[in-house]
């Protein structure tokens, strides 16, 4: 099986333009998210987010260096939007699957179309939370129903679990040998037959690396094997992200200070991973250079959107918030580049209080969002929000 990647040809606002005249985020006008309430989230309407998913319950996973996140919501089988109808319940709109009835409206939105994004309330998934792995990241979805991946483990341990149902059930761990794993990301388009992607700490080299292997029907069906040349550049790789019917990847490559987000196609026509630069938009017509190690990036499979981490800054692209990281979203031209600086995710960002949000998702619909918060206290727990 070959797996070949080759050289490209290359603060929060209400309303913010995110692409060339045709994708726009729109910024709703509720409270803020707080990750310590006991509410969970801000109230009003959220942010609506198109990416690759499922409504309902979703996985999560990310790497070792990556970001982190966590919220304060606690969790409700009934709320957050189901499998079924995608997105927030509808209200004055009778939505088939695949989309959701916005507020204020009686009309059907298709959650693949991202030129709104609008979410309500996060809520925590709670039972996850709780689980005695702790410090939940990265949850990305399993399948196109609510089964998540996601990353869970304190300091040193991390690894990846499964949840089946997430608001519901605690998950499982994937490996027996636990530690040192981060990451997943399971892409079903993805061939040749691997579609599940992790990274992993090399026993004997101690550089992180991007690992693949087959899931099918709830379990991975062969033994994991590191992904070939030149996806692992032996400087260290983590926080694949893939755009499987475009055949692009988007990951972290260590270097000597940090870590660049890399980009590369594959297949017939396979390049070499190159750097990708990304600008954040920062209050109005302001924007700043990325900051901050891992990007986390998530990529939907038709490569159209790109969800991503940055280090929250002040009007002169300085870190503020002691800090924290925000999320950000950006349109991905048919050149797999950025359209526009990112545009922040207002409504799931937590305003102040040393808050990282990180490591956001779509479902497989994407009707749902899934991220992950610390709430400013280092440890973080996983949450999902419906389109709105």
């Amino acid at each position: 099986m070959l797996f070949r990647l080759f050289e490209p040809n290359n603060q929060r606002g209400q309303r913010a333009l995110l692409g060339l005249g045709a994708i726009c985020l729109v910024m709703s006008c509720g409270s803020k998210f707080s990750a310590n309430s006991s509410a969970g989230g801000h109230g009003g309407e959220g942010l609506s987010i198109d990416a690759a998913g499922a409504a309902g319950e979703a996985p999560s996973g990310g790497s070792e260096s990556g970001g982190s996140a966590s919220g304060g919501v606690s969790a409700s089988a009934g709320t957050g939007g189901s499998a079924g109808t995608g997105g927030k319940p509808a209200t004055g709109c009778n939505c088939s699957a695949g989309s959701y009835c916005p507020d204020g409206t009686k009309t059907c939105s298709m959650c693949s179309d991202f030129s709104v994004l609008n979410f309500a309330a996060p809520e925590k998934l709670a039972t996850i939370s709780q689980s005695q792995a702790g410090n939940e990241r990265f949850p990305r979805a399993a399948s196109a129903g609510t089964d998540l991946f996601y990353r869970a483990g304190l300091d040193g341990k991390p690894s990846i679990w499964y949840a089946a149902t997430p608001i519901s059930g605690v998950g499982r761990a994937l490996f027996a040998a636990l530690g040192a794993d981060s990451g997943p990301l399971f892409a079903p388009s993805f061939s040749p037959p691997q579609n599940f992607f992790f990274d992993r700490v090399n026993a004997t080299t101690g550089i992180r690396q991007i690992m693949y292997a087959t899931w099918a029907n709830g379990v991975l069906s062969d033994t994991p094997k590191a992904a070939p040349a030149p996806i692992n550049g032996g400087t260290g790789d983590f926080s694949v992200a893939i755009a499987a019917d475009v055949r692009r990847a988007y990951w972290m490559r260590a270097r000597d200070k940090g870590a660049d987000l890399v980009w590369a196609t594959f297949g017939s026509s396979a390049t070499m991973p190159a750097v990708l630069n990304l600008d954040v938009q920062v209050g109005v017509g302001k924007k700043c250079a990325r900051l901050g190690d891992d990007a986390t990036p998530w990529v939907n499979a038709t490569g159209t959107l790109l969800l991503f981490r940055s280090q929250s800054m002040d009007g002169t692209c300085q870190p503020n918030d002691s800090g924290a990281f925000d999320l950000f979203a950006t349109p991905l031209g048919k050149d797999g580049l950025p359209l526009t600086p990112g545009t922040p995710l207002s409504n799931l960002n937590n305003t102040g209080g040393m808050s990282t949000e990180t490591d956001a998702s779509l479902s497989q619909d994407s009707c749902t969002i899934y991220f992950a918060s610390d709430g400013g206290k280092g440890e973080f727990d996983l949450y999902r929000a419906a389109r709105n």
